[in-house]
């Protein structure tokens, strides 16, 4: 079986994939960061700070590697698998410590 070779045919579909999907991911990790390093939400505290400037890198790296997928029904395909995986996550956490 001979896999399609990588092309920017479809940009589009998975630039709007990271776009969308990659600030979703982003907000689902720094949730759960916050959750496991028991950070209060105070804006001014080091902890927030940390976490509010994370969601830019993770959210660039997204965007950044999602050209890697072969279509962009598989860039949205994955970026979703893993959304629902890391918010099930966050809710899990979440229902735990509290």
């Amino acid at each position: 079986m001979t896999s399609a070779p990588l092309s920017s045919r479809d940009w589009f579909p998975k630039a709007s994939a990271g776009l969308v999907l990659g600030l979703t991911l982003a907000l689902s990790c720094v949730g759960i960061l916050g959750l496991l390093f028991h950070t209060n939400g105070d804006p001014r505290s080091p902890a927030s700070q940390y976490l509010m400037w994370l969601v830019a890198p993770v959210w660039t790296a997204v965007l950044g590697s999602c050209f890697m997928f072969r279509t962009g029904w598989r860039a949205w395909g994955i970026l979703g698998g893993v959304n629902i995986l890391l918010w099930a996550i966050y809710i899990g956490v979440r229902s735990i410590m509290s």
